[in-house]
């Protein structure tokens, strides 16, 4: 059993002993009148009661940290409940902990030894189905029926003055060093805020780039075209954001990738399809006078991303011209104009994202070596809902993800969520229909390492901005990576679990009612708990919580940071043990 399980009924049982003691003293013989044994035991009783009030109230500052309200009334309500049992409540703990768990385990053994001294002189019933452990047997026997525990016989108790002393004051020894391990606790919980990774900073940063860049792309779209235009942003695990280092901003670099593409009549748009990145530029460089010849030249400071800064170019208007360096980069007022320049000359095209919220460039831009050549046109693209089903034929050849595979996008999913939530780009209720792959030309078929998600692009108004997010849809977002985290690790659908459950869904869709889906999820995860990685179930369990509390919201910065730590760094430490790779 682990810590928190023992210190469980270590908790429930102690209010049985104190009432078959006052049982038993009212039940005392003359014989032990006379050796003044009731003037000793009142004595015991109330000591073992404040005993009982010490633990109760050290265990509460131990769990109150890392449970909600609802958990820890629940628990100290029922001390011998399903919640003491939880392999995640023991992990809680543990974190909290950290490096004096061992000793508060060792601490617990030793309360649960002298609680089975006293139960072993307590001539009370124990139930005899339950036999790894008296003092759950004890307590299965003997259920308080209200606030009251009713004994069917008379209690009799055979230990001596001397030596339930001694039991006692080990007894308070142990909820010293209980009190002493939660104060100490408490002193490094504060260190570990003032230098633990801001992962929460981080995120903020880059939905708030996300948001600005969507809104932005929705204005540059000024042709008259606009409405045959798509853009897919694909999803990235961005692992140096969660690099253990101490950072204030996101750290310098970062970019997002996108396709655009474009359907109707390929003689009216001559481009059908364009990879692009778009560099966030956080210094404004673009409008920086030169300096007089008789000055030094100033330094301006810059951000660099990889090697070489992006080859500026400048906006010409005909699409033929020479595409001869400019000093500047051209602000994009017709983003159709911008692809047209270059889509037939760069299999990737370049623009940077400048701090005025401006978009600038177009410049070409090489792609990494291991990246394969993808389709184009009808067909080009496949969802995840599709490669989850079993088997997908592509050109008469069976493909099915690895777990390999699943593991990766089980990160990049998470990670994903958390960086793009409650922006434009990233719908609430995700689903795995949501998420789209492109097809290869090449041998691997699809390009599992790049999914995309569509938005919708849609004119931001003043209205949609401050609409507020109601409870509806304010954690749906952490169902729907629950439900897709499951789906990843059993490489099965929901709807397919669902089938081989006897519940086929109508029409072979999941009702889309978050309180339906969440029911979904808590049978799934429970049924399939003793299956399911640790670091898959830890992350479940996390969205499923967070879900269900109405209290929670991504926008808060410590309930973001514990999503990450709860989430995104479970599953990205099981995937680099699963690569036998060392987390950064």
């Amino acid at each position: 059993m682990s810590g928190v399980e023992v210190a469980g009924i270590a908790l429930a049982v102690l209010p049985l002993f104190i009432s078959a003691l006052e049982d038993y003293e009212e039940g005392l013989d003359p014989i032990k009148s006379f050796m003044r044994w009731e003037r000793e035991l009142p004595k015991f009783i109330r000591k073992l009661r404040n005993q009982h009030v010490h633990f109760a109230q050290t265990m509460r500052l131990l769990l109150e940290p890392i449970t909600t309200d609802v958990e820890l009334d629940e628990m100290l309500d029922n001390p011998s409940g399903r919640m003491w049992k939880d392999a995640d409540m023991s992990r809680r703990l543990e974190d909290r902990l950290q490096e004096s768990y061992h000793a508060y385990q060792s601490t617990i053994l030793d309360i649960e030894k002298i609680m089975k001294k006293i139960a072993l002189k307590l001539d009370l019933d124990r139930a005899k189905e339950l036999s790894r452990n008296d003092l759950e047997a004890m307590l299965a026997a003997n259920r308080p029926k209200g606030d009251k525990f009713e004994f069917r016989k008379r209690v009799r108790f055979g230990m001596g003055k001397k030596t339930i002393k001694g039991l006692l004051e080990e007894l308070d020894e142990c909820n010293k060093e209980l009190e002493r391990f939660s104060d100490r606790s408490e002193k490094l919980e504060t260190v570990r805020r003032a230098t633990k990774p801001l992962f929460a900073t981080k995120l903020q940063q880059i939905q708030s780039y996300a948001q600005s860049l969507h809104s932005t792309l929705v204005s540059s779209w000024s042709c008259s075209c606009k409405s045959y235009h798509q853009t897919n942003l694909q999803l990235e695990q961005r692992g140096n954001l969660y690099v253990k280092k101490l950072y204030k901003t996101a750290p310098k670099g970062t970019s997002f990738m996108v396709s655009f593409s474009s359907s109707g009549d390929t003689h009216s748009h001559p481009w059908t399809w364009q990879e692009a990145e778009i560099r966030i530029a956080e210094d404004d460089c673009y409008t920086t006078p030169q300096p007089s010849p008789k000055l030094k030249p100033k330094v301006t400071k810059t951000v660099s991303f990889g090697n070489k800064p992006p080859p500026p170019y400048s906006k010409l208007p005909d699409p033929t011209a020479s595409l001869s360096p400019s000093p500047t980069l051209q602000e994009v007022k017709d983003l159709c104009a911008s692809i047209q320049r270059l889509h037939k000359s760069s299999p990737c095209i370049g623009f940077s994202f400048d701090s005025q919220k401006c978009l600038r460039g177009v410049y070409p831009v090489d792609l990494p070596a291991e990246k394969p050549a993808l389709s184009k046109g009808d067909g080009a693209i496949v969802t995840l809902e599709e490669l989850l089903a079993t088997p997908l034929s592509v050109n008469g050849r069976p493909l099915k993800l690895s777990k390999k595979e699943r593991y990766a996008l089980a990160v990049t999913l998470a990670s994903s969520t958390l960086q793009l939530n409650s922006t434009p780009w990233f719908p609430d209720d995700i689903k795995a229909k949501d998420i789209l792959f492109h097809r290869t030309t090449g041998p691997r078929l699809v390009d599992i390492d790049h999914p995309y998600v569509t938005p919708k692009l849609v004119e931001l108004t003043k209205d949609t901005i401050q609409k507020p997010r109601g409870f509806h849809n304010k954690n749906t977002v952490l169902l729907g990576l629950a439900i897709a985290l499951l789906e990843l690790y059993f490489g099965i659908s929901a709807e397919q679990h669902q089938v081989n459950e006897g519940g086929a869904p109508a029409n072979g869709h999941i009702d889309s009612n978050p309180w339906q889906l969440c029911a979904i999820a808590y049978e799934w995860t429970e049924m399939e708990q003793e299956n399911l990685s640790a670091a898959f179930l830890t992350a479940v369990k996390h969205c499923l919580r967070c879900f269900s509390d109405p209290g929670a919201s991504l926008q808060d910065s410590d309930f973001l940071q514990a999503a990450v730590e709860g989430i995104v760094l479970p599953l990205q430490e099981e995937l680099y043990q699963f690569l036998g790779k060392t987390a950064a």
